[in-house]
């Protein structure tokens, strides 16, 4: 009798981590493959007209705007661009698995950029 409980007991471990390691297994796959989507909408970059804004809120940051209306948060913006009113068109892609402290636009990633106009230093002090 007590071979017969000291064998349940064996066995029926030995199920138990079989079973886990295959849902180990089928958990790594669905890694992999949202991966690669993210991979591969990555590589899908567009050319868009943007206008680029400085938000002050959130420690003060600048945004783009597009013709659109679509909100995008480059994450590398050249300190040249970094003005009010600065239209650009730039090629990038948004990079959809990244939080950051803004909570405004899409963050976006900058790959070329082509100056149209360069915004104005803004000397005038607000209180």
């Amino acid at each position: 009798m007590k071979e017969i409980l000291i064998a349940a007991v064996t066995l029926s471990l030995l199920v138990a981590g079989c079973s886990q390691a295959h849902e180990l297994s089928n958990n790594e796959n669905k890694v992999t493959e949202l991966r690669k989507d993210n991979m591969d909408n990555s590589a899908k970059k567009t050319w868009q007209q943007v206008t680029v804004k400085y938000l002050d809120f959130e420690g003060g940051f600048y945004g783009l705007v597009s013709k659109t209306g679509d909100k995008l948060l480059p994450m590398n913006l050249a300190k040249e661009y970094q003005l009010p009113g600065t239209v650009l068109k730039v090629q990038g892609h948004v990079i959809k698995d990244m939080m950051t402290i803004q909570q405004w636009g899409q963050v976006f990633k900058i790959t070329e950029v082509e100056l149209i106009k360069l915004g104005k230093v803004n000397t005038g002090e607000a209180f």
